[in-house]
């Protein structure tokens, strides 16, 4: 493990030293995050100037979910976009097997080899509106940081296991975009409580696509409204997909015939 930390420390360096030779675009891609992150903040706050609650979430609580759904968005748009989108074009030109030939997890390598740096002021932008949710809903204390912290870790692993695996269908088809942009058009729904919706859609947000576990759940800890329930169902479906993800990484290397070959 302590390898992989390694590893990772030394990509996120060589990604930071590429978009520094490039620092305008850096910094214009930046500001694209900052005014995502406002045009988020201006649609809550309209939303809450015509009601006092939206799902029986206030709008602190409402914040520090957004501040949740912002932080995993940053997640996505600082490893997965770079690193995933890249795999059917890796397999097309036979360029896969050199991941898979280094003396690391070839799932490793095509996770996390290159990391968008830009989208870490989003980052601590959420992580400031969910500190902001538990000091406001007197929640602030070491026990429940640490579990909101391992409940967003979970919900990371959740995204991470899902979108990983629509990618690595592309050992069988040929273009996989669009099913990774419908995963993605499901967890936009995330920004808001699953309580907000009605019961048909919290249905499909629950156990067909998980985003009740992805969003709502993790903040919920961060604003007391967690049950111990939810916590444990939360973990358990994080390690199941992430060791579901890396049977089907496996299957799918097993039956790769090599286009370079």
């Amino acid at each position: 493990m302590k390898r992989y930390f390694k590893l990772l420390r030394i990509f996120i360096a060589n990604s930071l030293q590429l978009e520094l030779e490039y620092r305008v675009n850096l910094l214009m891609n930046a500001l694209n995050s900052l005014l995502a992150f406002g045009a988020g903040f201006v649609l809550l706050w309209v939303m809450f100037s015509q009601a006092s609650s939206v799902g029986g979430w206030s709008f602190t609580e409402a914040l520090a979910l957004f501040g949740v759904f912002i932080m995993l968005e940053a997640f996505i748009d600082l490893f997965l976009y770079p690193n995933l989108n890249k795999m059917p074009e890796y397999i097309r030109k036979g360029n896969m097997d050199f991941f898979l030939l280094k003396p690391v997890s070839g799932q490793f390598l095509v996770s996390f080899r290159y990391a968008s740096i830009w989208r870490l002021p989003a980052f601590f932008l959420g992580l400031g509106l969910i500190t902001n949710g538990m000091w406001q809903t007197g929640n602030l204390s070491l026990v429940n940081i640490f579990l909101a912290l391992i409940l967003l870790f979970a919900a990371a692993t959740i995204v991470y296991a899902i979108w990983f695996m629509l990618t690595t269908t592309a050992f069988w088809l040929v273009k996989v975009d669009n099913i990774s942009e419908l995963f993605y058009a499901f967890f936009s729904a995330g920004r808001f409580p699953v309580s907000a919706f009605p019961s048909w859609v919290r249905l499909i947000l629950t156990f067909v696509v998980p985003i009740a576990f992805v969003t709502t759940v993790p903040a919920s800890a961060a604003v007391g409204r967690l049950t111990w329930d939810m916590a444990v169902i939360n973990l358990l479906i994080a390690l199941g997909l992430l060791l579901l993800s890396n049977l089907f990484w496996r299957y799918a290397v097993a039956n790769y015939t090599s286009a370079s070959s």
